[in-house]
């Protein structure tokens, strides 16, 4: 018998094995892929905006990621793109599943592509609390002659603080009496216009510049009623600062100390610098701030970027101008920068601390905006609930290691995150429409920033 004719016998029955193996290894491709699909177990595209250097954040992301592997499975691929723009359109492309995104940003891929808010940045102040009484002669000058006085102490001092506070009162001061008041500002003013109430008055306290207007409760004060850091002195302050943590942030107006202007209405038909169009804090909370007293600036225009803005301060190019505030911290005491303000900017590149107390000396805060929320995690649309869950715990677990707090302080300047949703944001909403600006506005903006930047030098993008 002719040896290929068996051969040509088996040929129809091998091939329907391998066509039954290749469908059998298809139909387990699909439920394999439909699996991964349902679990949420496919890989997770996490996004980054560009706001440290490049080389930090990708190696800090890579370490998030790759804990997140060992500690639950997930594979996250992580990416810096270039733009706030380019996060966003990944979101609403399904290109992005996860991304940690300022909130302006945030507004316009909920408010065009649906993305959810999950959590929000939490970030450390630290706080001192001080002892104030008034300037005059026969005033207490030390903690110790408070004994059987009574002092205002603010009901929204923090707990930690408030218990040093007493302490210290308790020992060095007994028989002292509380009066309660408000605030900071409360508390002062119930020492200087009313005298026979308190002999002294205790206050919240960051570092600020000498003409600062934000700091405490007396610099708070003298905005609306000048001669208050005059009458009064701080007489004692606590060593240590208590860690407090917070969701929110300021945009603030600076102007030169010498510059007469005294007040927001002072800026009234003055040259006055913003950060940047889509900047929160350099631009939107502070135009609608303008907005809401009425303030009709003169000459505007718009600095790009916040340390441009202090310089064009300080030079006296303009009356004022906007940029970011948040309290001074241990950061700024590594780095001898002084101030948590968008001062810093400049304040580092310089040698020397008397150096820097001059330009504080020069350029002061006048006043701040109302609070702006810190960044966040948002997930694009329809993003499956359990992979979140498990990201989240994974997350949660490693900012618990000293090391995940570190590389997310680098991240997003984090120390803690909290849950959030979209109605958190409707303040920023207000402020925006209160500004005169819409979504579409700062997207297209953005947009346009994007192209300048990848556009060839000397020709057009293709």
């Amino acid at each position: 018998m002719d040896p290929t004719q068996g051969w040509t016998r088996w040929l129809p029955r091998i091939g329907g094995g391998l066509a039954l193996i290749l469908l059998i290894l298809f139909a387990w491709g699909l439920n394999r892929r439909s699996a991964l699909e349902a679990q949420g177990d496919a890989i997770i595209r996490m996004l980054f905006v560009p706001s440290v250097e490049q080389g930090t954040l990708v190696r800090r992301s890579d370490e998030l990621a790759r804990f997140v592997r060992e500690d639950t499975g997930l594979m996250i691929r992580s990416a810096v793109p270039t733009s706030y723009a380019a996060v966003i359109q990944a979101l609403g492309t399904n290109q992005a599943d996860i991304a940690w995104i300022p909130v302006f940003a945030y507004v316009l891929a909920h408010d065009r592509y649906g993305a959810e808010a999950r959590l929000q940045v939490v970030r450390a102040v630290d706080l001192f609390a001080v002892l104030v009484a008034r300037a005059g002669p026969r005033e207490p000058e030390a903690i110790n002659e408070l004994a059987g006085r009574r002092i205002a102490i603010p009901a929204d001092l923090s707990p930690e603080l408030r218990r040093k506070l007493i302490d210290r009162l308790d020992r060095e001061a007994p028989g002292w009496v509380e009066v309660q008041s408000a605030g900071d500002r409360e508390a002062i003013r119930l020492l200087v216009e009313r005298p026979g109430t308190v002999d002294a008055a205790a206050s919240t306290w960051v570092f600020s510049g000498p003409h600062d207007l934000v700091g405490d409760g007396r610099k708070l004060l003298e905005y609306e009623r000048p001669g208050t850091l005059r009458e009064t002195r701080i007489i004692f302050t606590t060593q240590e600062p208590v860690e407090e943590y917070t969701v929110t942030y300021n945009g603030c107006i600076f102007t030169r100390s010498d510059s007469g202007i005294d007040r927001i209405e002072d800026l009234n038909g003055r040259p006055f610098a913003y950060s940047d169009e889509t900047s929160t804090s350099g631009h939107i909370f502070v135009r609608a701030l303008f907005n809401r007293v009425r303030l009709i600036l003169g000459n505007v225009y718009f600095a790009g970027g916040h340390a441009n803005v202090i310089q064009a301060v300080h030079d006296g190019k303009v009356a004022g101008g906007a940029a970011f505030y948040s309290p001074p911290s241990v950061r700024e005491m590594r780095d001898h920068s002084l101030v948590g303000d968008a001062r810093r900017l400049i304040l580092r590149r310089m040698q020397t601390e008397e150096a820097r107390r001059r330009y504080l000396e020069e350029v002061r805060i006048l006043a701040l905006t109302d609070p702006i929320p810190n960044d966040l995690a948002c997930v694009r649309r329809g993003f499956p609930r359990r992979t979140w869950e498990k990201f989240e715990a994974s997350l949660r677990r490693f900012l618990a290691t000293e090391e995940g707090r570190a590389a997310m302080f680098d991240l997003v300047a984090a120390v803690d995150v909290t849950a959030t949703g979209d109605r958190a944001f409707d303040g920023f909403r207000e402020a925006l429409r209160s500004a005169g600006m819409s979504a579409t506005q700062l997207l297209e903006a953005e947009e346009s920033k994007l192209e300048e930047r990848t556009r060839p030098p000397g020709g057009t993008q293709p």
